[in-house]
């Protein structure tokens, strides 16, 4: 990392610290608000405006503090679910409220490696994107509760899943296997080749309650 960058770093992370001291946020615990301004060019400047407009969605840089996966609301839907099954960790998604559409927040590099984090899964139409370093995406706002806003939390960032001050994210690993899953169990028994089929039959036979 080159100097300027560490100068850049540190600056803002010491307005990062002086925001945690001075403001206060409804709706969303303030260190994470902290973190998700920390991403921004002018992190108080980006703070004073969201808690001016608590309501509005809020626009962040990814490559920053976190990457982001899009793929449809009902696929990130259903390998949440799996994850939970398999306790592994659930961090922060959004959801697009006008559109099919839901993000996952990642660690930051995802995108980088992410083509051959899929390379291995059976996608059958469209394969989930990320998006790292040049991309935005829009956040719920601090306490949003006016109709009509086009981004909610499908998972909310959680103050007490934190390391440090930043929110715990979805891993990439376990977050391609379980979309691969879901992919797999939302698609047509006639679209899915037949070792496909075979291995849900199995994933099918050691979830349900065994008899005793």
């Amino acid at each position: 990392m080159t100097s300027n960058a560490l100068c850049v770093l540190k600056n803002r992370m010491l307005t990062w610290e002086g925001l945690m001291d001075t403001c206060t946020v409804t709706g969303e615990p303030e260190r994470l608000s902290a973190w998700f301004a920390a991403a921004t060019p002018s992190p108080a400047e980006s703070m004073n405006a969201w808690l001016r407009t608590p309501d509005f969605p809020r626009r962040l840089p990814t490559g920053i503090n976190f990457d982001v996966v899009l793929a449809p609301l009902t696929l990130i839907e259903l390998a949440y679910d799996i994850l939970r099954r398999y306790e592994q960790t659930v961090g922060p998604a959004v959801r697009f409220t006008n559109l099919t559409t839901a993000a996952v927040l990642v660690p930051p590099g995802t995108a980088a490696r992410w083509g051959s984090l899929v390379a291995g899964a059976s996608w059958y139409d469209a394969v989930p994107t990320c998006l790292g370093t040049g991309h935005a995406v829009r956040i719920p706002g601090l306490a949003p509760s006016a109709p009509g806003v086009p981004v909610a939390w499908l998972e909310a960032p959680s103050a007490e899943s934190v390391v440090g001050d930043a929110p715990l994210l979805t891993a990439p690993v376990q977050l391609v296997r379980c979309l691969a899953e879901a992919r797999s169990l939302l698609t047509p028994d006639d679209e899915r080749s037949p070792l496909s089929r075979a291995v849900s039959a199995v994933r099918a036979v050691l979830r349900s309650p065994q008899r005793t």
